[in-house]
Formats: structure tokens, C-alpha cells, sequence
């Protein structure tokens, strides 16, 4: 198990317990985080947009494999709160790639 730290829409933070084999999303949906997901994971909709935060130097860029696709990227980009740098869509993120020590937000509602 994976320990995400995660704060919601209101500003709590929470820390969840996750599977590795999990992606973001389905681990958000699970723990009743306000996701939507509308789509399913199909990375059409952008309803399970997160900010994801990493304590290192260099920033959310450089994430490794879960660097956000092509397709992630511009889904995320034509977003209302998209963050440049922050902005993840939680159905393409696995758990086992998210860093120990990241903070993950769930960002304002579409």
C-alpha cells in the first residue's frame, strides 16, 4: 500500500491508504473526494482534475513515468483552473507513480 496525502475541495487534508495498482482517480472515487470521473477514466472529460505537488527540486515535471501524456497535457490545458506544472488528470496517474512525499488537490469543480 501506497500513502497519498491528499487535500479536498473544502481544504481538509487527508491521508489514504491506496494500492499500487490503483490509478488516482479510482483511489479518489473510493474515498468519496468529490471526483466525478464522469467518463470513467477514458480521458475525455477532465472531471477528476487534480493539482499534484512534489517536494523536489525541479518540480511536478519531472514525475518520471507518470508524466502526463500528449493527450493528458491537452485535455488539462483547456481546463478553467488549469496550473501549468500542477495540473494532472487523476484517471492517468498510477499510484506506484505518484512519489512519497507528493501532495495531491483536488481542484476546483468544471
Amino acid at each position: 500500500m501506497s500513502e497519498l496525502l491528499v487535500i479536498d475541495r473544502g481544504g481538509r487534508t487527508h491521508r489514504i491508504d491506496a494500492k499500487p495498482d490503483a490509478t488516482l482517480m479510482e483511489v479518489l472515487r473510493a474515498s468519496n473526494l468529490d471526483i466525478a470521473a464522469i467518463c470513467g477514466g477514458m480521458l475525455s472529460c477532465g472531471t477528476c482534475h487534480v493539482y499534484l505537488d512534489l517536494p523536489v527540486a525541479g518540480g511536478p515535471a519531472e514525475i518520471g513515468p507518470a508524466e502526463p501524456t500528449e493527450d493528458e497535457a491537452a485535455l488539462a490545458a483547456g481546463l478553467t483552473h488549469y496550473a501549468p506544472g500542477r495540473s494532472r488528470i487523476a484517471c492517468q496517474v498510477p499510484v506506484a507513480a505518484i512519489p512519497a512525499l507528493a501532495c495531491i488537490s483536488v481542484a476546483p469543480e468544471e
